[in-house]
């Protein structure tokens, strides 16, 4: 789409998505999780101070629900969580911790998703029946609303899964019917509980199609019946301490993918007055990442920039923040109080002292004065009044929002037969077939609207046999003047970046596990080059290597600062 045709869909989508109505000048921030103990009772107004609310989580909404809550009018088997956790949320709601939530999700060794559960009306019924008693039991104790995480059973999210046999059923079947399911999910929690507020882990919906099928229909369920409460996507990509410009990108990263799956005027409309993107982040990254690869800076350095990061997205979160540790963090790590309590958790280096200054981010409500942030943020308000298309947001924090695309391709380190090596920098004729991996593929235009940079190819190709192969990507740069900038680029498992036929990074060579798309588990930049963009319009091309797992590149263009540059645009590239 070229610049004039950019700007004139700016009156469609300010008609569509006007700014959002009931947005709170200060996100609410929630902790994730807590089991109910006596210390939220004695100890309310102190949690009150650090956070907004608390996720009470379950367990499976299969097995839990039963033995905790009671289904279909049968007493819960124990009455003792119930009972103490309805005394935590009138304890802090009282304290003014109101947004309280009980969560539920969808077990990793559980039945579902799989063709018997989901094509079965009995296995629907069921759901309906336990989502309801989620719901009436979140009303009646006086939690905000219902969290509902779908994370765990990924790897059956996947068309391609062994358990889908295809024996009397199609994909069109298995997506219909997830389709299906997240509309009666949503609608039996809400018809027991219209005003809940619903939030969605781990808050990715441009996913594997079986959970994203899932997703846009309890968006799409919900806003038929205008629920008040909306639905909020608790993203997890913000875990990772990213540098300051993905910060603020990270603010509506989430809701360009829901402009991109979802079609429907008002269906989008009820997402800007409604809804909203939460951001995630993970004070004790340091300690529980598991990353061997995890730069051990110190525990001072690594709070100031938690601090940083907690201050971008007061910014631009719409309406929570939430923090995920499985320490439990919302009390002080004074060893009377977990003595008293009997609050166990796995002890770690300096762990009052990084547990209270934590605390200390959390009480001071200060957001970012830097003037770089703060005109980056302008990028942000200016999307949601719908002055700026994906494509210039996108833009405005240095990445190509498009690409013309061609694969899947073969790996050219094991088979380069049909890798069709030179056709990144040969013209490009979408009706010309070219011999790839699995057959003739076409080159096609691939709307990626990731403002952080990530071309998610996985997503691209919907997650399907996506091992050993590759890809080329092309797209236009237009400089108004000529430009010296910085490339920042991260590529798994390999890459190869051309500049007008320049080679300007060359990584075909990888080791034999892959390189991660993430360095060291916190960047999403491993490598800075500086560049010259001449003036005029400027082809830069990618081939993108894979060898298992996850894949892609990661892209920007900024100044030698870090700050992306002005006079530079991004565009498909012209097609024979």
């Amino acid at each position: 789409m070229n610049r004039k045709s950019l700007l004139a869909c700016v009156a469609f989508l300010s008609a569509i998505l006007p700014v959002q109505a009931n947005a709170e000048p200060t996100p609410k921030m929630l902790a994730y999780s807590a089991q109910p103990n006596a210390y939220l009772n004695d100890h309310a107004s102190d949690v009150a101070q650090i956070y907004d609310g608390l996720f009470f989580v379950i367990g499976s909404w299969d097995t839990s629900v039963t033995s905790s809550l009671g289904v279909d009018g049968a007493p819960p088997q124990d009455s003792s969580w119930m009972d103490l956790a309805r005394q935590n949320v009138a304890s802090l709601s009282k304290a003014g911790a109101t947004e309280n939530f009980l969560g539920v999700y969808f077990g990793d060794s559980d039945e579902w998703p799989s063709s018997q559960t989901l094509l079965s009306k009995d296995y629907t019924a069921k759901m309906v029946t336990h989502f309801s008693a989620v719901g009436r039991a979140a009303k009646e104790m006086g939690f905000r609303g219902v969290a509902i995480d779908v994370e765990y059973p990924y790897p059956r999210y996947s068309l391609d899964h062994a358990v889908y046999t295809y024996d009397g059923y199609t994909t069109e079947d298995l997506l219909a019917a997830a389709r299906e399911q997240g509309a009666a999910t949503v609608n039996a929690v809400l018809d027991a509980y219209p005003d809940a507020v619903i939030l969605l882990l781990p808050g990715e919906l441009w996913g594997r199609p079986i959970c994203t099928a899932y997703q846009c229909a309890i968006l799409e369920a919900m806003a038929k019946r205008d629920a008040p409460g909306g639905l909020h996507f608790t993203y997890e990509r913000s875990y990772s301490l990213l540098d300051p410009v993905s910060q603020v990108a990270l603010g509506r990263a989430g809701d360009l993918n829901v402009r991109k799956l979802i079609q429907d005027k008002s269906v989008l409309a009820y997402w800007n007055n409604r809804c909203s993107v939460a951001p995630g982040v993970w004070p004790l990254h340091r300690v529980e990442t598991g990353g061997k690869d995890y730069p051990m800076q110190p525990w001072d350095k690594e709070l100031a920039e938690l601090r940083q990061q907690i201050e971008i997205l007061r910014l631009t979160a719409k309406r929570y923040i939430w923090s995920f540790t499985s320490h439990a963090v919302w009390h002080s790590y004074a060893p009377d109080i977990r003595e008293k309590y009997k609050l166990t958790n796995t002890p770690f280096e300096d762990e009052e002292h990084v547990v209270a200054e934590w605390h200390n981010i959390l009480k001071d409500k200060s957001t970012s004065q830097d003037p770089h942030i703060l005109d980056l943020v302008k990028n942000v308000r200016a999307f949601d009044a719908g002055e700026l298309t994906p494509q210039m947001y996108c833009e405005r924090f240095g990445t190509p929002a498009e690409w013309m695309v061609l694969g899947m391709l073969s790996n050219p380190a094991t088979h380069a037969a049909q890798s069709a090596p030179n056709a990144a920098l040969a013209p490009i004729n979408p009706d010309l077939p070219v011999y790839g991996r699995d057959g003739a593929v076409r080159w096609f235009k691939f709307r990626n609207w990731d403002s952080l940079g990530s071309v998610r190819l996985g997503a691209a190709f919907d997650y399907l046999a996506t091992d050993n192969c590759s890809v080329h990507l092309v797209a236009t740069i237009h400089a108004d003047e000529e430009q010296k900038v910085v490339m920042h680029f991260n590529w798994d498992d390999g890459a190869i970046v051309w500049l007008n036929k320049n080679v300007v990074a060359d990584h075909r060579q990888y080791p034999e596990k892959g390189h991660g798309m993430v360095y060291k588990d916190r960047y999403d930049f491993e490598e800075t080059i500086p560049l010259t963009i001449p003036k005029g319009d400027n082809t830069l091309a990618i081939t993108s290597l894979n060898h298992k797992g996850r894949w892609g590149v990661n892209i920007r263009f900024t100044d030698e600062n870090g700050w992306p540059v002005q006079g530079l645009h991004f565009d498909l590239p012209k097609v024979d």
